[in-house]
């Protein structure tokens, strides 16, 4: 993984969580700041993920390469489902269903970090 990418992934996956739970318990439905944040967190998980692809396609082999495919696969999707969800039933929840979504990626993109350090040899 790209350390650079994995640092935005994270910092960026708490900021999204930590403004969406705020909001929620003001009671504000999701706005364009929050979406507009998970897009450009999603922007950075494709771009972390395109990077992942292009390096297991050439030749790098982590540890449990298979795992690693579903979570990049997974981290992947996290985000316009739950941005979906969000648009689909506008309450106050909504944002803590993006703020969940958030510390989902986070928590996925540290874990893959972990997995992609250790190389099958």
């Amino acid at each position: 993984m790209v350390a650079p990418l994995v640092v935005a992934l994270v910092g960026g996956g708490l900021a999204l969580f930590v403004l969406g739970a705020v909001l929620a318990g003001l009671g504000k439905v999701p706005g364009r700041v929050v979406l507009g944040l998970a897009a450009l967190l999603e922007v950075v998980v494709a771009v972390q993920v395109v990077w992942a692809v292009v390096s297991l396609v050439g030749g790098y082999r982590p540890a449990e390469t298979l795992v690693v495919v579903f979570y990049l696969l997974g981290v992947l999707v996290v985000l316009p489902l739950v941005v979906a969800w969000s648009l689909a039933e506008r309450t106050r929840w909504s944002n803590l269903v993006v703020a969940v979504g958030a510390l989902t990626v986070m928590a996925m993109t540290a874990r893959l970090d972990q997995m992609w350090r250790v190389t099958g040899g």
